[in-house]
């Protein structure tokens, strides 16, 4: 089904109809492909990462998620994440629409979170969250950037899209983007921190004999 500019302007001026499904489908749709294309397209400017771009929308690998991480942090075997930057709801039981917390609607926000797992040969996952809350609560930049941690054992930095930029942009998304943009710079900017806490949990194990 197509929905005019006016259809869509009007859900995002009107944001107490977003739990109507279609049209909100549809909104929620144009909001996530221009915020991965976004991040995509940002992250071409710098050297090379392994990404997938496709929470909400699918990507053309059937990806449904967005995360990026350095090609030399670790993955599990079969290249499964093991320490990533992925896109995700402050509340990830929120339950609602991507669009609403994209939008501060339902109580959550987006953020760019930085997920690290344990793996069997050290440290474990419960030793992984406790160094990165005294790795945060030690380093005052992420606290001054804004970061959290969560009570999921990630480091999180939210961002909230104004909603009355995005119904005026709609559906050719730049400017409005800026929140998130912002946000993603601050992750760049302090990549070589998060590298340092990265290689410190999970160094390079030696190769099998």
């Amino acid at each position: 089904m197509s929905y005019s500019k006016e259809m869509c302007v009007f859900l995002l001026s009107n944001p107490q109809l977003i739990e109507e499904d279609s049209l909100t489908e549809h909104v929620e749709a144009t909001v996530f492909k221009a915020i991965n294309a976004a991040i995509s397209n940002r992250l071409g400017e710098r050297s090379p990462w392994r990404t997938r771009f496709g929470l909400v929308v699918e990507d053309e690998d059937g990806n449904d998620d967005t995360v990026f991480a350095p090609l030399d942090w670790p993955t599990k075997p079969g290249h499964a994440d093991l320490a990533v930057f992925r896109l995700a709801e402050t509340d990830p039981n929120a339950n609602n629409y991507w669009l609403g917390s994209a939008l501060g609607l339902n109580g959550c926000s987006m953020a760019f979170e930085l997920w690290i797992d344990g793996r069997p040969a050290g440290p474990s996952r419960y030793k992984v969250k406790q160094r990165m809350e005294s790795f945060l609560v030690e380093t005052e930049s992420l606290k001054k950037a804004g970061f959290h941690y969560t009570k999921r054992g990630t480091l999180i930095l939210p961002f909230i899209l104004d909603k009355v930029a995005v119904a005026k942009e709609f559906p050719d998304l730049k400017k409005s983007l800026e929140p998130m943009t912002a946000a993603l710079e601050n992750v760049l900017k302090l990549m070589p921190v998060f590298d340092k806490l990265v290689k410190e949990l999970l160094p390079k194990l030696p190769a099998p004999k």
